[in-house]
């Protein structure tokens, strides 16, 4: 017993005696000596009801989490619609964008067909195994598009349609050899035939076959449609010439052709639903 009281722990005791103690004292002269043992159970509660407070506090905020979890899942709900429908708003924009540039750009062609009537379409698909870019658009028949109706850019004539849907088409570009599209020169007016092949296919050109041996065309010169087919109107722009070469046969010339428009990179057209002499054949009043 005696170590007990030379303990260290016998010390810290004392000395906590001694404080309380002293709180005793202090507040005997302050509120008089009846308050003592209010004062002092109140000093000795009051750090268990801060914890006690704190704890919860926190707890309350704990399961406020989960109370409001419905309201942050709804929430984010909301927003994730708002964000969908501004998404929505933005293509439409940029859509309504290029169809207006498109329409500006497509009635200078107009100015020289006045008789030709278009309705603006959008790429929406292409396919990867076709060697010559054909692509699908959002125009069908429900719009008045139509096999064999011609499609273009602002800058000029890139294919044909080829299938109709009620809601989509298929567009088979000038670079296939399934197109055969009468065409000249317009500085020496000669005539030729634009077609395609897969070996220029895969430049992304095609060919102005049968062309004479004295043949004046060189590179840099324009082709353009003849419209004697009844397929395309006359006089649109096709491709610049990139150089002038002798057929493997030796016999005729032809002209590699770079389109007027990148086609693997065109995202809006006009397909040319009417024009004056769609369908008529020039051959047909030649009797």
């Amino acid at each position: 017993m005696a170590d007990f009281f030379k303990s260290k722990k016998f010390k810290i005791l004392i000395a906590i005696v001694a404080v309380l103690f002293g709180m005793m004292l202090y507040s005997a002269s302050s509120d008089g000596v009846s308050n003592i043992p209010r004062n002092l159970l109140t000093m000795i509660t009051t750090p268990f009801q801060k914890g006690t407070a704190y704890v919860a506090d926190a707890t309350g905020k704990f399961f406020d989490k989960f109370l409001n979890a419905s309201n942050i899942s709804k929430e984010n709900e909301r927003l994730k619609k708002e964000l969908s429908e501004l998404n929505h708003q933005l293509v439409d924009y940029e859509k309504m964008k290029d169809e207006n540039e498109q329409l500006k750009k497509v009635a200078k062609i107009k100015e020289s067909h006045p008789d030709m009537e278009t309705t603006t379409a959008f790429v929406i698909s292409r396919d990867p195994s076709d060697r010559y870019s054909s692509f699908i658009i959002d125009k069908g028949a429900l719009q008045g598009v139509a096999v064999n109706d011609p499609v273009i850019t602002s800058n000029g004539l890139i294919g044909i349609v080829t299938e109709v849907s009620q809601i989509n088409a298929r567009v088979q570009t000038i670079l296939s050899p399934e197109i055969d599209i009468s065409a000249y020169e317009i500085g020496t007016k000669e005539l030729g035939v634009i077609s395609g092949e897969i070996k220029l296919a895969k430049e992304g050109k095609c060919k102005l076959s049968i062309l004479s041996e004295q043949t004046e065309i060189k590179k840099g010169y324009m082709i353009v449609t003849a419209g004697s087919s009844g397929k395309f109107p006359k006089g649109l722009p096709i491709g610049r010439v990139e150089e002038v070469s002798t057929e493997s046969h030796g016999f005729t010339k032809y002209a590699t052709i770079t389109p007027i428009e990148p086609i693997e990179k065109v995202v809006t057209v006009q397909v040319v639903t009417k024009f004056l002499g769609q369908g008529s054949d020039l051959l047909d009043y030649i009797k």
